[in-house]
C-alpha cells in the first residue's frame, strides 16, 4: 500500500487485549484474534501514535499474509530492560494469565496481548522513536493486543443500583473486580476499565495492567485494587477454592522465555527458572519473563482473603450464567 508504513513480524510470546476505539484508517474488516497476534507472518500497517508524537502507544491495523482481512491493534513498544514504571511487559502478560486461570476460555477480562520481537532497524518503520530493548542487541521488543471495538470507559465506582438489578453488569464487574483485585491494579485512570456490549452480552475489561503486582502506585488512585462488590459467581468462587500456591508459581514464574537469534528474541519453552527473587532474568542470549515469588506470594495472600470473605458470608454468590 502506497505511503503505508508496513512490517512482517516475527512471534515472540502469545497471550492476547486492547483499548477504545479510534477514527477509522480504513476499513476493519477482519477478526483479531491470539492466533492472528502471534502468527509468523503478521503485517503491521499505518502506524500512528495515539496520543502525541512519540508517543510509546501507537494503533495501526494488521492483518496475516496469507488473509488479508484487516484488523485494528495496539502497538505498544517495550522499554530499556523490557522493564519500566507504567510499561512493564510482564505484568500485562501476568494479568492476562490470571484471567485465564480463573474463569472459562473466551471469558476473560484481560483481552489477549502478544509479545512480538524484531530488529530494530526494521521496527522502527512501525513506531521511529524505537530503541533496543538491550544495548547492543540491534533487537526491539513490543506488545500487540486486539483493539476493543465499542469500548466505553467505567466510572470509578460500582453501580450499585445496576448491580442489584442487573444480573450481566454483577457478574462482569464482579469478575473484573477479582481479578483486578488479585493483581493489585494500581492505576485508576479513567479508561483502564472498560465495557463493551448491551444487555445480556455487557462485558467489562481491564485493559492496561502495567502498574500492578509489585508496582509503585499510579498518581491517579488506586481504585480496582480493592475489592469493591459484596457478591461473585458460584463458578468463580469454586476456581478460587481450587487453585493453588503450586498452579500459581508453575503458571507465573515463568511466563515467556526466549533466545537472541541475530537481531530478535525468539521464543523458546519455558525452562527452569532462572532467578525466583527477579521478573525479568537474562542470562546472556536467554530471557525470562515472569512473577518473583514474592509477587506470586502476595497474589496467594489476596486469594485466601477472598475465600475468608467467602466463609464468613461477607462475600456472597451471585447465580451463574445458564
Amino acid at each position: 500500500m502506497t505511503g503505508m508504513k508496513t512490517l512482517r513480524v516475527r512471534w515472540i510470546s502469545g497471550i492476547a487485549v486492547l483499548l477504545g476505539p479510534f477514527a477509522a484508517l480504513h476499513a476493519s474488516d477482519g477478526t483479531c484474534t491470539l492466533d492472528a497476534l502471534t502468527a509468523p507472518d503478521l503485517v503491521i500497517e499505518d502506524s500512528k501514535p495515539v496520543r502525541f508524537e512519540n508517543d510509546i502507544t501507537r494503533k495501526a491495523m494488521a492483518h496475516t499474509a496469507a488473509d488479508p482481512a484487516a484488523f485494528r491493534i495496539k502497538v505498544r513498544r517495550a522499554g530499556p530492560g523490557v522493564s519500566s514504571f507504567n510499561n512493564e511487559p510482564r505484568y500485562e502478560l501476568a494479568a492476562y494469565e490470571v484471567s485465564r486461570l480463573l474463569l472459562p476460555p473466551g471469558e476473560e477480562v484481560v483481552p489477549a496481548i502478544a509479545l512480538r520481537s524484531e530488529a530494530l532497524a526494521e521496527f522502527r518503520a512501525i513506531d521511529p522513536a524505537a530503541a533496543e530493548s538491550w544495548r547492543g542487541t540491534r533487537a526491539a521488543m513490543f506488545m500487540v493486543q486486539c483493539w476493543l471495538e465499542g469500548a466505553r470507559p467505567h466510572r470509578l465506582e460500582i453501580d450499585a443500583t445496576r448491580f442489584a438489578a442487573d444480573l450481566a453488569y454483577a457478574r462482569a464487574i464482579s469478575r473484573l473486580n477479582v481479578v483486578t483485585y488479585l493483581i493489585e491494579h494500581k492505576d485508576s485512570n479513567l479508561g483502564n476499565v472498560m465495557l463493551t456490549g448491551e444487555g445480556e452480552a455487557v462485558r467489562a475489561w481491564a485493559i492496561d495492567n502495567g502498574v500492578a503486582f509489585d508496582s509503585e502506585e499510579s498518581d491517579v488512585g488506586t481504585f480496582w485494587r480493592d475489592l469493591h462488590v459484596g457478591a461473585i459467581e458460584r463458578s468463580l468462587a469454586d476456581r478460587l477454592r481450587t487453585l493453588t500456591l503450586a498452579e500459581l508459581r508453575a503458571r507465573l514464574g515463568v511466563i515467556a522465555q526466549y533466545e537472541l537469534v541475530g537481531d530478535a528474541w525468539e521464543p523458546r519453552p519455558p525452562a527452569a527458572n532462572f532467578d525466583a527473587g527477579r521478573g525479568v532474568r537474562r542470562r546472556g542470549n536467554q530471557l525470562q519473563l515472569g512473577l518473583t515469588n514474592h509477587e506470586i506470594g502476595a497474589l496467594e495472600r489476596r486469594r485466601a482473603r477472598l475465600i475468608s470473605l467467602l466463609d464468613k458470608g461477607k462475600l456472597t454468590l451471585l447465580p451463574d450464567a445458564s
